[in-house]
């Protein structure tokens, strides 16, 4: 998840006010919504749940879930929050710019034969993984059972991935015979995030995942620098260092790394 920081105000451009129709919003914005990098822009991180088609929505108790597409653009909205988006045809492009953060961190290291990805999204991620580093095993984790049918339906997984519908916690105490390389932690929202995720156990179990010289890659997300200190606090007591942090210019995002 992207999170922009609340404290940045953006200002829309006055060609993009007075919106008569969602669909005429989306033919003439969504080229100036991506930025020169090639992530999307701030604008359309805020702005995504009125642009593109609707494809699916689902409502479950007090949270909905949406998957919009204008072109090739494809995303995944969590009550009206942006959770992931991909480019159809090149899963090797990665669109947020925290991915890209990920990724710039992710060269520094040999490329990893097992990862376990918690917290699918619309599976960016993953596919990435499988573009780049065609040989390894990527195990993706989400206990949103309409998550993964929307990665399988809409966004290219297909019924025999390696997602596992079960709580991450859970599946750390079960995942302990062969290690990961890389763990690659995306639970961290505004939407009531899991109080294990400030438990120190939690993050035993990580460190007793991965294999050694495993790397752990977390996209935190602050909205107090208190959360980031505690987080901080949890990781230096479980792996006895202190982790890497990198913040994501503009946003919430924070990407911590520590290796074990």
């Amino acid at each position: 998840m992207l999170k922009i920081k609340s404290s940045t105000n953006y200002v829309k451009s006055s060609k993009h006010s007075g919106i008569t129709s969602i669909l005429g919003y989306a033919d003439v914005t969504m080229q100036e919504f991506l930025t020169e990098s090639g992530t999307v822009s701030s604008d359309f991180v805020t702005q995504s749940h009125q642009l593109g088609h609707l494809l699916y929505w689902h409502k479950h108790g007090k949270t909905s879930i949406q998957v919009r597409q204008e072109k090739t653009l494809r995303w995944l909205l969590i009550n009206n929050t942006l959770q992931s988006i991909v480019e159809l045809n090149h899963p090797e492009h990665l669109l947020f710019p925290h991915l890209q953060v990920l990724d710039s961190l992710w060269q520094k290291y040999p490329p990893p034969q097992r990862v376990l990805e918690l917290g699918l999204g619309a599976g960016a991620i993953r596919d990435y993984l499988h573009s780049v580093h065609q040989d390894c095993q990527v195990i993706s984790v989400d206990n949103n059972p309409d998550i993964i049918h929307c990665y399988k339906r809409y966004f290219g997984g297909d019924h025999i991935s390696e997602v596992n519908c079960n709580d991450a916690y859970k599946v750390l105490e079960l995942e302990n015979t062969t290690p990961f390389n890389w763990i690659i932690l995306d639970l961290f929202s505004e939407l009531d995030a899991p109080r294990f995720l400030y438990q120190h156990k939690f993050y035993t179990l990580l460190r007793n995942t991965l294999s050694e010289q495993g790397v752990l890659f977390i996209n935190f997300i602050a909205e107090h620098e208190s959360q980031l200190k505690q987080l901080e606090h949890l990781l230096i007591i479980n792996f006895g260092k202190k982790p890497h942090i990198h913040h994501v210019p503009g946003y919430a995002n924070y990407i911590i790394v520590i290796e074990r």
